[in-house]
């Protein structure tokens, strides 16, 4: 799913948690009452990858943790 780039923006500060990968193209988002969520940011927009569990175990894939 294409997710504007000023929602995405929007949707990184409404989140209790925020992970990158270290080049900053990959997002592991936690929302509140909505869960976990998986983004890669492109230039003009970020894609949802996965939701809930399935963004959590495939977060280590594009090195992106979850662990304080």
């Amino acid at each position: 799913m294409r997710v504007e780039m000023a929602e995405f923006w929007r949707l990184l500060e409404d989140a209790s948690e925020v992970h990158s990968d270290p080049t900053g193209q990959y997002y592991l988002v936690r929302l509140p009452g909505e869960g976990w969520r998986l983004y890669q940011r492109g230039i003009e927009a970020a894609f949802l990858l996965a939701e809930g569990e399935e963004a959590l175990f495939w977060a280590p894939e594009f090195r992106v943790s979850a662990a304080g």
